[in-house]
């Protein structure tokens, strides 16, 4: 997570009075709730935009916690949000396995690194060059803005990148949750030190305090710690249940997201006294957001059954979609179709082997498929998923 804009950053000046001072958020899926906040940004307008993993979304707060916005589109299960030029939003959208790019209005304008990331959980901009905390792949991907591969950092498990920042020294800072601390490479890849070690057990998420030291959001041990410049331990506080997400603001403040099975909520950190943000300097000019009222239609689904039939070895796949659309089967050995959905509802897909298949089936009585199932709903962007599927005829 890139912190966008931090104006007149103070550091806390006693840890034991640095404590808990309001909130915002609560669990629900309604406009002004959240379920299972991950990680938290600043964004060049003055407010706070959440990655709201459970609702599928960005929901964007101002700095006194007032609910403004949703941004929505066909994210699946949003992990981080990070800010490039002309006030673009870069999701890391887990789920789908790309990086979402919208416009600073909230319209979605392309997608990167499909096809190639394996669960990215955080983003970070620098210039022209996206950094992908690739989880999945046990590395750092990098992209240019408009989507073009750049090359990775790339280490032996159990590297975990779980989410990247560029620091006030123009290093690159990294969650590494596998090896619990956080690793700093230059911006072409160059390992230059590691900080942490024996301090933090899951660190998930980063951001700079605009004075070269750097907050970490350790989800296992239920806290937020501060190291300084050269990595040394400032300080800590506990943010409970299960931190996900943490900013620093303007005045010494400190956001933090909680995600429980009852709690969803950002927690705002700092010494009693400390006037809440807007952070914004009232002489800056900035460009209103407009919430441009559309968004793509859903493309969601679900597997919800399979049905065999051991006579022939055909079989009916039962997926799930949110809306109307076009719901197609692909893979080797068997016959490709496609469905057309009028609505939500639940479409059979059916099964049915290739000579070569029913022959295989026929003889040793059952094997493995692998079959890709699309979603493309009307008007909206499709969705693929992968499932393995053992196909079982009687033998005889």
């Amino acid at each position: 997570m890139l912190l966008a804009l931090v104006v007149g950053l103070v550091l806390p000046g006693s840890a034991a009075a640095f404590g808990q001072l309001s909130s915002f958020g609560e669990l629900g899926g309604g406009p002004a709730q959240l379920d299972a906040p991950a990680q938290i940004a600043l964004g060049p307008d003055g407010n706070f935009y959440v990655a709201d993993s459970g609702n599928d979304r960005v929901s964007v707060f101002g700095g006194d916690g007032s609910f403004l916005r949703s941004i929505t589109g066909s994210m699946d299960d949003p992990q981080d949000v990070a800010f490039g030029a002309g006030g673009q939003i870069f999701v890391a959208d887990k789920g789908s396995d790309r990086v979402d790019v919208f416009s600073s209005t909230g319209a979605f304008v392309r997608q990167i690194g499909e096809g190639e990331l394996v669960d990215p959980t955080g983003v970070a901009v620098d210039g022209s060059t996206v950094y992908v905390a690739d989880s999945g792949n046990s590395r750092v991907a990098r992209f240019s803005v408009t989507g073009a591969p750049l090359g990775s950092i790339e280490l032996a498990p159990p590297f975990s990148p779980r989410d990247a920042i560029v620091g006030a020294d123009g290093n690159l800072y990294v969650a590494d949750f596998g090896n619990e601390r956080v690793d700093v490479f230059t911006k072409g890849g160059g390992f230059l030190r590691s900080f942490g070690v024996g301090i933090l057990s899951g660190p998930v998420a980063l951001a700079s305090d605009g004075s070269g030291g750097i907050y970490v959001a350790d989800q296992v041990d239920e806290r937020v710690e501060h190291f300084g410049a050269a990595g040394e331990l400032l300080g800590g506080f506990p943010a409970e249940p299960n931190v996900a997400g943490v900013v620093a603001a303007c005045g010494g403040n400190v956001f933090a997201s909680e995600q429980s099975a009852s709690v969803a909520r950002v927690v705002r950190f700092g010494e009693p006294g400390t006037p809440p943000p807007p952070c914004t300097p009232t002489d800056q000019e900035l460009e209103p957001i407009v919430d441009p009222g559309t968004k793509l239609p859903s493309n969601k689904f679900h597997f919800a059954g399979l049905i065999k039939k051991r006579s022939n070895g055909f079989a009916v796949l039962y997926v799930r979609v949110s809306g109307p659309g076009k719901v197609s089967l692909t893979g080797r050995g068997f016959r490709r179709l496609s469905r057309t959905a009028r609505q939500a509802t639940t479409v059979g897909l059916p099964i049915k082997p290739k000579v070569r298949l029913r022959h295989f089936l026929k003889r040793h009585g059952k094997g493995r498929i692998r079959v890709e199932v699309t979603f493309t709903p009307t008007g909206g962007e499709p969705r693929k998923r992968e499932k393995v599927i053992v196909l079982r005829r009687h033998r005889g």
